[in-house]
């Protein structure tokens, strides 16, 4: 039995909407843009994790 034999496509969405929340829980509070410009600039190795 093949996958497409197996699920339709409504049940397909049917569990994907019992799995995945409509909103994502804690990203209620808003991200203060005047303070995150005040952050230093840093380089692509920096943010890859080479601190040297």
């Amino acid at each position: 039995m093949t996958a497409a034999e197996r699920w339709d496509e409504e049940s397909f969405l049917r569990l994907m909407r019992d799995v995945i929340s409509d909103k994502p829980d804690g990203d209620d509070e808003p991200v203060n843009l005047a303070a995150e410009r005040q952050n230093p600039v840093i380089s692509l190795d920096e943010f890859a994790g080479n601190y040297t």
